[in-house]
């Protein structure tokens, strides 16, 4: 029995102390995502990318962080502008993807194409 004791002292502290040094390690991730639209689908690719690129960095240095983080693409929902959804005969594929960014395009209401890039930033 005296055996027993410390042994289940041992597993306290060990349970009690491995859930702090967890979430101490945990990785925080936020999604982004900016829509813009363009005469054509590689001038607006590239002007949501710029401006996807922007929003990254004014929400890292809105919230203070100043370490590296790492950015991945993340297939986002569309943000049109004048319809609630985008019908899929809308959608103009192939859609664009690189290893920060993945950018979907459709024809607008009023602009020629419209295309929401998507990001993932983790710290």
């Amino acid at each position: 029995m005296s055996k027993a004791g410390p042994t289940l002292v041992l597993v306290s502290v060990a349970c009690w102390s491995t859930p702090c040094t967890i979430a101490a390690a945990e990785t925080q991730c936020v999604s982004l995502s900016d829509s813009i639209d363009g005469i054509d689908k590689n001038h607006a690719v590239e002007k949501s990318l710029k401006s996807l690129n922007e929003q990254v960095e004014k929400w890292k240095a809105d919230n203070g962080v100043t370490g590296p983080v790492t950015v991945t693409a993340e297939k986002p929902q569309p943000h049109p502008f004048w319809r609630s959804t985008v019908p899929s005969y809308a959608l103009l594929p192939p859609d664009v993807l690189s290893d920060t960014a993945y950018t979907i395009c459709w024809t607008g209401v009023v602009s020629p194409v419209v295309c929401t890039s998507g990001s993932r930033v983790c710290w």
